[in-house]
Parts: structure tokens; sequence; C-alpha cells
């Protein structure tokens, strides 16, 4: 038995309430949730933006200690510390095997289901099963996920910074280091400052590039973004792409990431690229976004490429050491990426904040 946040159907508040946790099947891991982030992806099931089955456990961005494991786990052992995944990447199909583990096809499935590696849920309601999201589930006191969904960490790093590392973290910096290859000395533009976002301006920043263009509608979120790293700062407006060619020379930037998911954003990103240069697209979006580029006058005769990143285009099992190892360093800020936290009784209160756009991540603090 575990205390959990329940959606039952969307745009309902989460029904806070015991539900029965199976004990973790062989290479499953129960973990005691320290924190979890509240991302937009969680606002997306939540308003049905992202489609998931229901009922579900919404959270997929935690941390906290193993309790329990299943047979055959060797990775981690009860009392390590963790950061979870919300793609547990197997290592060993077609995308792991060829550098691209973010295309997992066994980790792939099971999130689309809402559900752990062998298509089911260890959360049951009144004799039910509950869907965990992503195949985690952190808005509850405890979760069982697969073995390989839990990276060690040391206790240097409090829970409710670790936790930002799950999700926002990776896929900001990841979508600046891994997917765009930020050199030093590039021009960058990030399109949205959210969590995920004010990460992506830290990747650029700690990768070398010279100019940093942050974009936002949010003048807390753009200050934010100047601690972090952005050189430059930019509210949305009729003439934002014109201000973005006068601090790149006039021909744009070497590399856009857009961050929100909007139809006006993904416009705006091609256009603020310069000729030979890439557009890298990370906010989720619905299917009514979409790119309407000219292929020959907009593609070809620029040389832009137009790329997605899903997840950083992340390794969990390299990137999020390295990500631990530059916090321990003083480079990358995750303490202050947390800007409201709330209790699990006030997990409701956390989604509305995330929904409303402000600070940079609402986080749920475990006793």
């Amino acid at each position: 038995m575990t205390h959990a946040a329940v959606l039952q159907s969307p745009h309902h508040p989460l029904l806070l309430t015991d539900v029965d946790l199976e004990p973790p099947s062989r290479g499953e891991v129960m973990v005691k949730i320290g924190a979890t982030g509240v991302c937009h992806s969680d606002i997306s099931v939540f308003n049905a933006t992202l489609p998931n089955p229901v009922p579900v456990v919404l959270g997929h961005e935690g941390a906290g200690t193993v309790v329990q494991v299943g047979d055959g786990v060797t990775e981690v052992a009860p009392g390590d510390r963790v950061v979870l995944s919300w793609l547990a990447q197997c290592g060993t199909c077609f995308y792991c095997v060829h550098r691209q583990p973010q295309l997992c096809e066994t980790a792939g499935v099971a999130f689309a289901k809402g559900a752990l590696l062998d298509g089911t849920t260890r959360y049951r309601l009144n004799g039910q099963p509950v869907y965990q999201m992503a195949g985690l589930g952190t808005f509850s006191q405890r979760c069982v996920v697969p073995a390989r969904a839990a990276v060690k960490i040391p206790d240097t790093i409090p829970f409710s910074s670790a936790a930002l590392l799950g999700c926002g973290v990776l896929t900001g910096f990841g979508a600046a280091v891994n997917t765009a290859g930020i050199a030093v000395g590039d021009s960058v533009v990030v399109l949205g400052c959210g969590g995920v976002g004010l990460n992506a301006v830290q990747g650029a920043r700690i990768a070398g590039a010279r100019t940093i263009i942050a974009i936002d509608m949010h003048q807390e979120r753009l200050e934010l973004a100047s601690r972090l790293g952005a050189t430059e700062v930019l509210q949305p407006s009729d003439g934002v792409v014109r201000a973005v060619r006068a601090l790149t020379g006039g021909r744009g930037a070497d590399h856009v990431l857009e961050v929100v998911g909007r139809q006006e954003t993904v416009r705006d990103a091609v256009k603020m690229t310069r000729r030979g240069g890439q557009v890298v697209l990370v906010g989720a979006a619905g299917d009514d976004v979409t790119l309407t580029v000219p292929a020959f006058t907009g593609v070809v005769m620029t040389g832009k490429t137009i790329r997605g990143s899903l997840y950083g285009s992340a390794d969990i099992k390299r990137d999020v050491p390295r990500l631990v190892g530059l916090y321990e360093s003083g480079q990358l800020k995750l303490d202050e990426l947390v800007t409201e936290t709330f209790e699990f009784s006030q997990v409701n209160d956390a989604v509305d904040y995330c929904a409303s756009e402000k600070g940079a991540r609402a986080v749920v603090v475990f006793p």
C-alpha cells in the first residue's frame, strides 16, 4: 500500500488516495520517492494533449531511495539514492547499439502504454490496474520501476534538485550539448525558458557559446535565464526575429532550440536560424503543430537543418553521472531551478503552478 495522486480523467483534480503497490518483479526495484518535479509533460497528460491511458499516477521526474529489489537486479541495492529516468534504456536493441538510446524500442513501447517493460503496472485501486506515467508514476510515496531506469547518485545532491536530472535538466542540457552539438563561440537562441529551456541555456553556456539569447514571455524566467548564462533576453513580439538577427550579425543564430511546442514559436525558430544553421525542436507539441517550410527555398537553398531532440539525445548511464559531476564542480546550477516546493498533500497546487508557467520548476517534496 502507498499513497498516490491518481488522475482518473483528464482536466479533473488528482485524487490523493491509498493504492495497492505490488512488489518488484524480476529486473525491477521499489523506490521511496524523496522528491518529484512537476513537468510540462505532466500537464500535457493532465489536459489530454499527450495521450495516456487512465487512471494513471502522473509524475516522471523523480529521485529517491531504493527500498526493495527484484530478482536479477545488480545495478542498485536497497539504500542507494537514485535518479529515475522515464526512458529505461535497454542497451541491446537496434537503437541502443546504434548510439541512439533515447529511441530505445523496448522503453518506447512501455512509455506509450503507461506501463512497465512487461506491459503491466504495479499499482492497483479497488482491484483495478492504475497506469504509471512513462513507466514511473512518481506522484506517489513509493513506486516500482525497471532497475534500468534507476541511476545511482551520491548524497551530495538534495532530492529536490536531483529529481530534475531525470527529465528537465537532461532534456534541456542534452538538446544543447548532445543534439545540437554547440561549440565554443557559437550563437544560440533558446525559445522558451521553463524547466527544459533554462537547462538548454545552461548547456549552451557550459559548451562555450558566445551569444545566448533567451526568449520567454515571463520576466521572472528571463531574469533566471540571465543568471544561468543567457547573454541577451527578449520577450516575444512581432519584431523578435529582427531583434535576433540584429544580435547575430544580421544572419541569424547558429543554433535555435525551440522548447515551447507552439506553432508560432516553431515558425519563428526557422526564421531565426542562419543559413547553414540548425533548428532543434524540443517542445512537446500537439499533432496540430506542424512544420511548413518550402523544401527547396526554405531548406535546400538555405542549407538549414531541422531536427528533433527526444530526451536530449541522452544516454542515461553516461549523462546522469556527467551532470552530477558538473553540479559538484559548480558549473551546473540545480538548486536555483527549484522556484517553488510543495508538500505531497499540495500536489494539485503544484500542478496549477506548473500550468501557470510560473518560475522554473515546482517540486513536490516527500517527508
